[in-house]
C-alpha cells in the first residue's frame, strides 16, 4: 500500500511541476542553487563541500540538503555551514518529509536544483518526493526513473565515478548561454 501511496504523491507533483515556470539556467544567471544528495555512513561526500565551494566563489547563495536513511542524523553530520540534513524521524510514516530541514529546503525558491542520487535501486523515497517537490526554475539530475522530474538529465553513470559526475554536471550548467536581452 504505502508504495501505490508513494508513487501517487509523487505523481501528483509532477503534474504541478509540469505547468510550473521552467528556465534552463547557467550558473551565470543564477542566484541561488539546491543541492540534493544522499550521506552514506555518517560521513559527507567531498563532491558536496566541492560544488559548496565552487558556488561560493561565483557568488552564488546555497543550500545542500542531505538525507541520512537512519533513525537520527549523525554528530558528524550537525552544524556544516550551507548544510541541511534530515532523516527518518523527519519523515511520516511512507516518507514524505514532515519536520525539519526538508520542509525549510522545500519552502525556498530556488533558480537551479542539482540532484546528486544517481542509483536508481538505492535512491530513498524521501528525496525523490523531495526532489520533486522542491520549487526549482530548473531541476538537474542523473538518475532517471518513473515520474522523474528532471528539467535537465546528465546521465554519466555507465562512464564516470560521483566526481566525474559532477564535472559533467557543472560544465553542461556552464555552457548554457543566456537568452537575448539578459535574466
Amino acid at each position: 500500500m504505502s508504495k501505490w501511496l508513494r508513487r501517487y504523491a509523487i505523481a501528483s507533483r509532477q503534474k504541478h511541476r509540469a505547468h510550473s515556470k521552467k528556465q534552463f539556467l547557467s550558473f551565470e544567471m543564477a542566484k541561488t542553487v539546491g543541492i540534493t544528495f544522499k550521506a552514506e555512513k555518517g560521513v559527507l561526500p567531498h563532491e558536496v563541500t566541492s560544488t559548496l565551494c565552487f558556488l561560493a566563489k561565483k557568488n552564488i547563495r546555497c543550500t545542500a540538503l542531505g538525507y541520512y536513511d537512519g533513525k537520527t542524523v549523525p554528530d558528524t553530520l550537525i552544524g556544516i555551514p550551507l548544510v541541511v540534513m534530515f532523516s527518518n524521524q523527519d519523515v511520516n510514516w511512507y516518507g514524505r518529509p514532515i519536520s525539519g530541514g526538508a520542509l525549510s529546503f522545500l519552502q525556498e525558491k530556488f533558480d537551479i536544483v542539482i540532484d546528486f542520487c544517481r542509483d536508481a535501486k538505492t535512491y530513498p523515497y524521501p528525496l525523490q518526493f523531495v526532489v520533486s517537490t522542491v520549487q526549482a526554475s530548473m531541476l538537474v539530475g542523473g538518475v532517471f526513473y518513473a515520474h522523474c522530474p528532471y528539467d535537465l538529465i546528465v546521465d554519466a553513470q555507465q562512464v564516470c565515478d560521483t566526481k566525474g559526475y559532477v564535472e559533467q554536471v557543472n560544465h553542461y550548467i556552464s555552457s548554457i548561454s543566456s537568452p537575448q536581452g539578459g535574466r
